[in-house]
């Protein structure tokens, strides 16, 4: 009986000896893992080096060690490719038997490259989509033309900049057709004093440049084909054609224009010589003249200039010709990327000829469609 519970005692005894040794281990070696989730956690490399330095000669070393290089591979997996290197170079340094540590290290550097150039082409493509908004901005520079003034800061903190000017359109047209071209001709040396109905038609293009100064044309083209008066004393066809080249300097008014252009101003024949005579047949003249445009009439704008007609010097009939114009616009429409207007005009010649004088002035009533400004 004594031998058999000295067995058992010493059983015991040898069972509690080997469970406390087994978890000395598992408590030394668990405290060594916290030590280098530490150095994982702060990156660093030095502190890790210390630390698996410290214990190359512990039988357990290859558990730290396996542990490290878990550790190692987690990073991979998320692109922590740098701390990653630094890590395995450490392991590799303390043993250099550790063939898995040395493709471990090839593997990282494998992806870290392919990392490189992913981020790489990625800048890239960065800096090409900057460049690309940077050209965008380039071209719409000279569509866009803003003026404000001062900013204002409220007693709340608010500010505010209120534009003086905002304008992002580059370009203004409009296009004028007239309904209805009634012209009165007058020569004072034949007693001509008739009426014609007639029909016209009315372009503008302007475009205004990064500094502000306005480039444009403007044509114009009227037949009055329909006369009343009496036979003797009837001009079958009056015309008119006009093509003009303008400027407006913003040093100046942007509502001022210098033109400089041609006219043709004809007048047809008839069998009865005493319905023209005297009446000036054609006159194709080169002109110089000025314009104000858009003179802002509460919800009307009013456009009005004058001409010199340079055509007179090469008509010997003709002393003196000169041109003028007036239109009052009246918006009655406005879509998202036209309005449109009704156009109430003036529209005169008038020649001072070696005998008498004569004037051909017309009323126009159109119908005008713009695109609308931003």
């Amino acid at each position: 009986m004594f031998v058999k519970k000295m067995k058992k005692i010493l059983t015991v005894l040898l069972m509690l000896f080997i469970s406390s040794s087994v978890f000395a281990i598992e408590e030394y070696v668990s405290e060594i893992y916290k030590q280098i989730d530490t150095c994982f956690t702060a990156k660093d490399e030095k502190q890790l080096n210390k630390l698996l330095s410290a214990n190359t000669t512990d039988k357990y070393y290859y558990l730290m060690e396996n542990y490290t290089q878990k550790k190692i591979r987690r990073l991979i997996v998320n692109n922590e490719y740098d701390f990653a290197m630094e890590a395995t170079l450490v392991v590799i340094e303390n043993n250099l038997d550790n063939e898995e540590a040395v493709e471990l290290y090839s593997l990282i550097s494998d992806a870290y490259e392919i990392q490189q150039k992913h981020e790489a082409e990625l800048e890239r493509q960065r800096e090409l989509e900057e460049a690309r908004l940077q050209l965008e901005k380039e071209k719409q520079r000279g569509t866009v033309e803003k003026e404000y003034v001062a900013a204002t800061k409220t007693s709340s903190g608010s500010v505010y900049v209120s534009g003086k000017e905002t304008k992002l359109t580059s370009t203004n047209w409009k296009v004028a057709f007239g309904l209805a071209d009634m012209a009165h001709l007058l020569d004072t040396a034949s007693s001509i004093s008739t009426f014609h109905y007639g029909v016209s038609a009315d372009f503008r293009y302007e475009y205004t440049m990064e500094n502000k100064t306005v480039m444009g044309a403007d044509a114009f083209a009227g037949v009055q084909f329909l006369g009343i008066a009496k036979e003797d004393k009837l001009v079958p066809l009056l015309g008119d054609f006009d093509l003009a080249f303008k400027a407006a300097f913003p040093q100046i008014s942007k509502n001022l224009f210098i033109r400089a252009g041609f006219d043709a101003i004809i007048a047809g024949k008839s069998n009865k010589a005493s319905a023209t005579e005297g009446v000036v047949g054609g006159l194709y003249s080169p002109y110089l003249g000025v314009k104000l445009e858009r003179i802002p009439l509460g919800t009307m704008k009013l456009d009005f200039g004058a001409e010199w007609l340079a055509g007179h010097l090469f008509n010997k009939d003709v002393k003196v010709a000169a041109g003028g114009s007036l239109n009052v616009e009246f918006p009655f429409a406005e879509l998202e990327k036209v309005k449109l207007n009704l156009n109430l005009g003036i529209r005169d010649r008038f020649f001072m000829k070696n005998s008498g004088m004569e004037n051909r002035a017309s009323i126009i009533l159109a119908i005008g469609v713009e695109n609308v400004v931003r």
